[in-house]
């Protein structure tokens, strides 16, 4: 099927290869290719290897971003090690959800090939779009989240340590910011503002670059 055809055309895989191969859920084996064409791949599995899910559940909630720019927010967030991928209607948002392109689709779809690309053992799982109130009961039923706003008054080495939490959620703006009256909203609903540093990072961007703050500062990495 397409994996076969993207074996075989795009990645070069030939008859003798050994590769990494996972379910996304999990589970890794090391492989050695016997046969391949158009259709299907053999195979001779050689080692098999179980991943467990982090202790530490890593949730983005990424407002939309331009539409040019929505498969590198997905790519870079899931080879920064993403666990669950929320998109966000924010009030800023410029991108919009087109549900007769099958936006949710095209996502999950970007987000599979961005986990064979970075070789993580489990593919992020894409939620449905959020709006705003339903990011503020996620906040409210969560255990602890993170904003982030270039006003912010926390840097993430002041917050971010010690024992790891179950979950974290962490919450991305859009090209123009998180609005007031959003961050409001969300802060009284529990989640502290943080800023990443000086430089301004693209919306795009800043999520990949608060998943390695928080990994780094948890002692995940």
């Amino acid at each position: 099927g397409e994996e076969a055809h993207h074996a075989g055309s795009v990645s070069r895989i030939k008859v003798g290869e050994r590769v990494a191969v996972t379910n996304g859920h999990g589970r890794r084996a090391e492989v050695e290719v016997l046969d391949i064409n158009k259709r299907n791949i053999g195979c001779r599995i050689l080692e098999v290897t179980d991943e467990p899910r982090a202790k530490t559940v890593l949730t983005v909630i990424q407002a939309l971003t331009k539409g040019d720019r929505a498969r590198e927010t997905l790519e870079l967030l899931t080879e920064g090690g993403a666990d669950i991928i929320i998109p966000w209607s924010a009030s800023r948002s410029i991108g919009q959800w087109k549900e007769d392109k099958d936006a949710l689709s095209k996502w999950r779809s970007w987000a599979r090939e961005a986990t064979k690309q970075s070789r993580r053992t489990w593919i992020p799982q894409i939620l449905d779009i959020h709006s705003t109130s339903q990011v503020k009961e996620r906040i409210e039923d969560g255990e602890f989240t993170l904003m982030l706003q270039e006003s912010g008054s926390n840097k993430f080495s002041q917050i971010v340590s010690g024992k790891p939490p179950r979950e974290v959620n962490l919450i991305i703006g859009p090209e123009g910011g998180i609005s007031e009256d959003e961050a409001a909203l969300f802060e009284k609903a529990g989640a502290q503002s943080v800023v990443l540093g000086k430089p301004v990072f693209r919306s795009a961007h800043a999520g990949v670059a608060a998943l390695a703050a928080v990994q780094t500062g948890l002692g995940i990495w």
